[in-house]
């Protein structure tokens, strides 16, 4: 089936979030199941949101009160081991509907490790407890998701790319991503 599967050579991360049920919003191989796959860096980018004890992704339909979501100041683990090429802290976190498409990651970390550079975005403003230039290990903290940037509600947004492949975050080429083995897709489940 379209989107399923992949033809580049992945590399196999850790699953950043922990503690809890996790839905990717959006993932895959095809922009029917995943809209960033249109952008060639985020072709295999995902969208983690969290689900609470009801299997819903926050108390409420669309709230405007951050601390509903279920995924909001969770904390952020590295997906690998590697170096921090860059660290941003200090856009705000945003109430629902408002978005910073100025900014479009909002606070992000961006690591290089194996062959690739990972990015971690959308994270909580002043959350950020690593710097550019340091050296992280895999399942280190590293942050706790927020809502800064160009974001509906509070989630996690995840890619990998290229090393040294792109001016800007992203752009690039983008690298498919396994956790555990597994290629996720849109409506996947992790525990």
């Amino acid at each position: 089936m379209q989107g399923f599967s992949f033809h580049d050579k992945p590399v196999e991360f850790a699953f950043p979030l922990k503690d809890g049920t996790y839905y990717v919003a959006h993932g895959g191989n095809s922009s029917i199941i995943n809209y960033h796959n249109t952008n060639r860096a985020q072709q295999y980018a995902l969208d983690l949101v969290k689900l609470n004890s009801f299997g819903t992704r926050a108390n409420g339909l669309y709230p405007t009160e951050l601390t509903k979501y279920a995924i909001f100041q969770d904390t952020v683990y590295s997906p690998c081991t590697g170096k921090v090429i860059n660290a941003i802290n200090s856009f705000p976190d945003l109430i629902p509907p408002e978005t910073d498409r100025q900014h479009p990651a909002g606070n992000y970390v961006l690591i290089a490790c194996d062959r690739v550079e990972i990015l971690v975005a959308h994270l909580m403003s002043g959350s950020i407890v690593v710097n550019q230039g340091e050296f992280v290990s895999v399942n280190q903290p590293i942050a706790q998701v927020g809502n800064s940037g160009n974001t509906t509600e509070p989630h996690l947004h995840i890619h990998a790319r290229q090393e040294n492949s792109g001016e800007t975050i992203l752009d690039g080429t983008g690298v498919p991503m396994t956790f555990s083995g597994r290629f996720l897709l849109r409506n996947s489940l992790v525990y």
